[in-house]
């Protein structure tokens, strides 16, 4: 992989992350409330659709954010580059946040979106829903500023630029005299 093209998918891991921790986020502290304060009845027929867009929007972002963060860490470990632990780092939160999914999301959204769903299991569904949730979008909050601090030590440490310029006061490659 040439340095563009890593640069590319380090950029796009941050950004997928900080996409997924976003989303996430607005999610938890938007639509779970609004969810959790409608009638049980309406909030079934509301999360047939809500549910399952939501997840739709999120998910790829989920996806994407653990594989561009796995192939980043793997380069920066395989070739000892700065920052190689804030990125495995990272990496290990997403990971955790993914296998949420098929340790508690798919059963549980799979349960509400039955047509039988007692409502009156829903306030406590909800409460169990919103708490793995906010672990959920933790781990996600977490690894989108680890992946920001990762990247942005990769960029003071190993590329001369302006950033070197405000270190040292000269331009990259000048020596002191």
């Amino acid at each position: 992989m040439s340095r563009r093209t890593h640069r590319v998918v380090e950029v796009g891991a941050v950004a997928t992350t900080s996409a997924f921790a976003g989303g996430a986020l607005l999610s938890q502290t938007v639509i779970v409330p609004t969810w959790r304060a409608m009638d049980p009845v309406d909030f079934l027929h509301h999360f047939g659709t809500s549910g399952p867009a939501t997840g739709a929007t999120l998910f790829p972002f989920e996806l994407a954010s653990v594989l561009l963060l796995g192939i980043t860490t793997y380069r920066t470990v395989r070739h000892r580059r700065p920052a190689r632990r804030v990125w495995a780092l990272a990496t290990a939160s997403m990971v955790g946040s993914l296998l949420l999914v098929p340790i508690y999301f798919w059963r549980a959204n799979v349960a509400m979106l039955d047509p039988g769903f007692p409502p009156q299991a829903v306030p406590a569904t909800l409460t169990a829903w919103y708490g793995w949730n906010w672990a959920r979008t933790g781990l996600g909050l977490i690894a989108a500023a680890l992946a920001w601090a990762a990247h942005d030590a990769s960029e003071t440490r190993s590329v001369p630029g302006p950033s070197a310029r405000l270190r040292t006061g000269r331009p990259p490659g000048e020596g002191s005299r």
